[in-house]
């Protein structure tokens, strides 16, 4: 036995609360030992000398470590607990003071004490079902007449050209979404600023009027929960515009300033211009950068959040820049998004491991920008061989707690990155791989407007093109695989709920499963140009760039996808 593998933490991704009651385990072994891994549990005040086994089953695995985990509810609320392993006929106990051929009888032991359910991860129940839909409003669709302020409709974007993408253009597309098949929208800003992208706010109070009147807006939302759509948009407290009143004001009275401490100012005078002397959102002058430890700047945006969650029934927020603000502000923040709605979701962007911003008490969800990366990587650049793809995305699944990762953000592009198709240099087969990926891996999927038909998209502001409706470039095709795929996800629990592990079939095809229990739904891929034959009965599975999405429920076998 490698006795360097072996690990576990409490209170951790290692150990946590599920259901808010059911507590699960992870302990980790190597993959080159054949080991039976059991949980020893007892409760420090009851039952002290009643030891309940629970027998941990193969999780995941990687080219280094086996995963093992177990899942229980303890006696009275709590439980102390420690790990029995079995090598043939040798047994050893692990606890927090390593590994010990005695058994532990109570300090060293790993503990937890009471489950708290304020301590409890739980996101809004619609997670396991949602499909979102990314809009960057100015490029979505406009209904009204021409007007000679915008650019004209899908010529080139900039940094700078407006397109009048407006609120009554997404009303008139809420079938077509329904008919794509998706369940929640992400809007990109939508407050009033002098930019396409918004992320500049100028009035957090004011929607722009580009896009329409408040009551277009509150129409919109209306008509999105008539189709079963939730709405989430995006909130940018992290900085504002430089033409925001508390900055204006600054900037007209400098040290006098009633509002001086709303910012992170280095020092007087402050002037907007390259040479800064505040801080700012990366390096852009015109974006200073808010101070969320301030109370007086905590007090207006919950009142921000009280404006859109009352007045527009929003049914959550994408925080920009989430990992910027301090989380006591965001404590604050999801007290009073949760106490107006449960069900409302929160979603930070952070581009990193984000498991301190998902323990229960700040956000629900992040954009999992490493999913992004993993599967960009093996996918579209091709940089990474399977075996190196499976290694990645069980560190992934390693990260999070299972029931954060099902409320995860699933994306391959967005409006912060060139498209994929544009990546792919238009290569459909490699697409359908990669989002059928998206699609049936643990999490909430996400589609970049216009992903759907193809559109293409370099980097910024490339990859905010104009959706042309009705165009011949726009791809059937690719369409018609969305809406397979979205029909697949929304119908089967199993790709809403399940486990995921990979399963060896052949060493060229890509090929793993999402479980419950004894069911399963099991997806093969080709993705290369050759048949793949099964090197004993010379049979050929799947041939060049052939996907199958196979069932097994109850012991009887269905094909739900079959795509060549």
């Amino acid at each position: 036995m490698n006795k360097q593998a072996l690990f576990h933490q409490a209170n951790s991704v290692w150990s946590y609360i599920e259901n808010k009651s059911v507590v699960t385990l992870l302990f980790r072994t190597s993959v080159k030992d054949k080991l039976q891994i059991e949980t020893v549990e007892y409760n420090r005040f009851y039952d002290y000398n009643n030891r309940v086994y629970h027998l941990m089953r193969l999780y995941l695995q990687d080219e280094l470590f086996n995963y093992y985990i177990t899942s229980f509810i303890p006696n009275h609320y709590g439980c102390v607990y420690y790990f029995k392993i079995s090598e043939n006929e040798e047994y050893y106990f692990y606890n927090e003071y390593g590994l010990t051929k005695e058994e532990p009888v109570r300090l060293g032991n790993y503990e937890i004490p009471r489950i708290q359910e304020t301590d409890v991860f739980c996101a809004p129940d619609f997670v396991d079902s949602a499909i979102f839909y990314q809009i960057f409003p100015d490029r979505f669709n406009r209904v009204g007449p021409d007007d000679s302020h915008f650019e004209k409709w899908g010529s080139k974007p900039t940094f700078y050209n407006k397109f009048g993408g407006n609120f009554k253009g997404v009303t008139e597309k809420l079938d077509y979404l329904k008919t794509l098949g998706v369940n929640a929208i992400y809007f990109t800003p939508i407050t009033l600023s002098h930019s396409s992208h918004r992320y500049d706010t100028i009035d957090y109070m004011k929607i722009d009027p580009i896009l329409g009147k408040s009551e277009d807006f509150f129409e919109l939302v209306q008509k999105c929960h008539e189709h079963g759509i939730k709405v989430i948009v995006d909130a940018v407290f992290n900085h504002s515009s430089n033409e925001f009143f508390a900055f204006q004001d600054v900037l007209a009275y400098q040290k006098r300033s009633k509002y001086k401490n709303w910012f992170l100012i280095d020092q007087f005078p402050v002037v907007v211009r390259p040479d800064k002397t505040y801080q700012t959102f990366g390096h852009e002058p015109h974006m200073p950068k808010l101070n969320s430890q301030n109370k007086e700047v905590r007090e207006y945006f919950l009142k921000v959040v009280r404006y859109y969650m009352l007045q527009f029934k929003v049914d959550g927020f994408r925080l920009d820049v989430a990992d910027e603000v301090d989380s006591d502000f965001w404590r604050m923040f999801r007290k009073e998004v949760k106490s107006l709605n449960k069900e409302a979701l929160i979603i930070g962007e952070v581009w990193h491991n984000a498991d301190y911003y998902l323990r229960g008490d700040q956000f629900d969800s992040v954009q999992n920008y490493q999913f992004y990366e993993v599967v960009n990587r093996f996918f579209v650049y091709q940089k990474s061989n399977l075996n190196t793809f499976k290694n990645e995305i069980t560190h992934l699944l390693m990260m999070y707690p299972r029931n954060v990762q099902r409320a995860l953000l699933n994306q391959v592009d967005s409006h912060d990155t060139p498209r994929i198709l544009t990546l792919l240099d238009g290569d459909i087969k490699r697409l359908r791989c990669a989002v059928l990926f998206q699609f049936t891996y643990v999490g909430m999927p996400c589609i970049y407007y216009g992903d759907e038909v193809g559109l293409f998209g370099d980097k910024d502001p490339d990859n905010r093109r104009c959706y042309v409706w009705n165009d011949d470039t726009n791809k059937k095709e690719v369409f018609e695989f969305y809406q397979v795929i979205t029909k697949l996800r929304n119908s089967e629990s199993l790709l809403q709920k399940g486990d995921f592990r990979f399963v060896h079939i052949h060493e060229d095809m890509l090929s793993y499963e999402r479980y419950i229990n004894e069911n399963f739904i099991q997806i093969q891929m080709n993705l290369s140009d050759i048949e793949i034959v099964m090197s004993e009965t010379q049979e050929v599975i799947l041939l060049p760039h052939e996907i199958k999405v196979i069932k097994v429920e109850g012991g009887i076998q269905s094909t739900l996808l079959e795509w060549r």
